[in-house]
């Protein structure tokens, strides 16, 4: 609380006469002249007026009250001021959060508009049988970048020009033109093998997981720097897949104690956040994947029947929905949505083969076994996780590896899907993507301990 003080020091007052004794009393009449108000003890013994006076010591306290209670009443009001101004900032910024949600969501309509106005126009030049190019080549542009150690992944920037890959516990970052790479920079941090990255689509980072049971989040300084978070450990195992959302605010990733972990993205910030945990798979976690409304995540385990739909509920948090059922009893490693309504799912074991397509019907996904893909079968070999799915929209492409091929499956005409390229690499440690346009195919694989780009032609 604020406390007032007298400025002047009482013992410079003096009465009009300077006798040089302390004031005792002061006269309170307004016309008599301010020096002549203050009276000493020897000023008392010929005082003969009767006007009203105060004792000088009540006067000042006095004062001093009648200040302190109207700093008291300032002090309430600049409080309350301030209180409403923060409120008025609190709603602007929820305002400002809402509208950017709602700005990004329109940006998304708009662009699902426009691909599906492309892929009708397709379709209309298909029916009256116009020529079209639905034949894909490979055309091999360079295999001159070697790599002994395994590499677990690679990912793109938006524009294609930036590719991280990874050797071991490192983070390799690579420049990449036409096809061709060069390595900028090495970055350490990870204390054992990275498994995966997901590279954002707004600025210039990425975040990492490894079998060290962490998570970290990488954010470009300069053209050769780039600077790594802290370790994020919620799981209490490997973590071998992550997967950002469309917004970039949101994370999940996929373990080998069986559990989802979802987290709070904040790429300005560099930084993570532990929300929530999903629990209900009951063997490692390989592979996840959201719908373009991204109100629904698939996950899959190393199992059998380790198909999971989890739901968005109405307080944005995902919740287990259910188990998907399968005819077959075969585990699979990788699944992919294609559609708000539909994603496919690729077996893992010896014995078995194929992808297979997943649709909702009577309000579930349930398998479609008309759309069923049969791949090259060998019973020799499992398939492995790595080497996520992707799918192209633009393009019309879904790029599958499974054990020593990779495939380019495209959607035709009757909504079912048909094997355009396949890619013998005779190895199952295979591990790579294609660059977000779909113009390139990159990818390191054992056979040649090093990096093979690959352009991808209509004919």
């Amino acid at each position: 609380m604020f406390q007032p003080k007298m400025i002047e020091n009482e013992k410079d007052i003096c009465c009009q006469y300077n006798h040089g004794q302390p004031i005792h009393l002061v006269m309170l009449d307004p016309n008599i002249k301010m020096k002549e108000r203050f009276l000493c003890i020897q000023c008392l013994e010929n005082y003969d007026q009767n006007g009203r006076t105060m004792g000088f010591k009540k006067l000042i306290q006095h004062i001093e009250d009648a200040i302190e209670k109207k700093m008291s009443n300032l002090a309430d009001i600049t409080s309350n001021t301030i209180q409403n101004i923060n409120m008025c900032i609190t709603s602007t910024q929820e305002f400002k959060t809402y509208f950017m949600k709602l700005l990004d969501s329109i940006i998304r309509i708009a662009e699902d508009w426009t691909q599906d106005l492309l892929v009708q126009r397709q379709q209309w030049n298909q029916y009256f049988n116009l020529p079209q190019k639905q034949e894909i080549k490979l055309k091999l542009i360079d295999q001159s970048v070697k790599q002994e150690e395994q590499c677990n992944v690679i990912v793109f920037d938006s524009s294609g020009s930036i590719m991280v890959s990874t050797e071991k516990f490192e983070i390799k970052v690579w420049s990449f033109l036409n096809g061709t790479i060069k390595l900028v920079q090495t970055l350490q941090g990870h204390t054992d093998w990275v498994q995966c990255l997901v590279y954002s689509k707004k600025q210039n980072s990425f975040i990492s997981c490894s079998f060290d049971k962490t998570i970290r989040c990488w954010q470009q300084l300069n053209q050769y720097d780039w600077i790594s978070s802290q370790p994020y450990q919620q799981h209490t195992s490997y973590v071998f897949c992550i997967l950002l959302n469309q917004n970039e605010d949101l994370l999940f990733s996929g373990s080998n104690d069986k559990s989802i972990k979802v987290w709070k993205v904040d790429f300005n910030q560099n930084q993570l956040i532990f929300l929530y945990s999903l629990d209900k798979h009951n063997n490692q976690v390989t592979s996840l994947s959201l719908n373009q409304s991204e109100d629904k995540l698939v996950s899959c385990a190393k199992g059998q029947n380790q198909i999971i739909i989890w739901e968005r509920r109405q307080n944005n948090q995902f919740e287990f929905k259910y188990f998907v059922k399968q005819s077959i009893q075969e585990k699979g490693l990788k699944v992919k949505f294609i559609k708000d309504n539909q994603f496919i799912w690729i077996t893992g074991g010896e014995e078995i083969d194929k992808l297979y397509v997943f649709e909702i019907e009577q309000g579930i996904f349930q398998e479609n076994k008309d759309k069923a893909i049969q791949l090259i079968a060998n019973n020799q070999i499992l398939d492995e996780y790595r080497f996520p799915i992707v799918y192209n929209k633009e393009r019309n492409l879904i790029l599958v590896r499974h054990k020593t091929y990779i495939y380019i499956i495209r959607e035709i005409n009757d909504a079912k899907y048909k094997i355009y390229h396949q890619l013998n690499c005779e190895t199952i440690c295979i591990q790579g993507t294609i660059t977000n346009n779909g113009q390139y195919l990159v990818y390191w694989d054992d056979n040649q301990q090093g990096y093979s780009t690959y352009e991808l032609l209509n004919q």
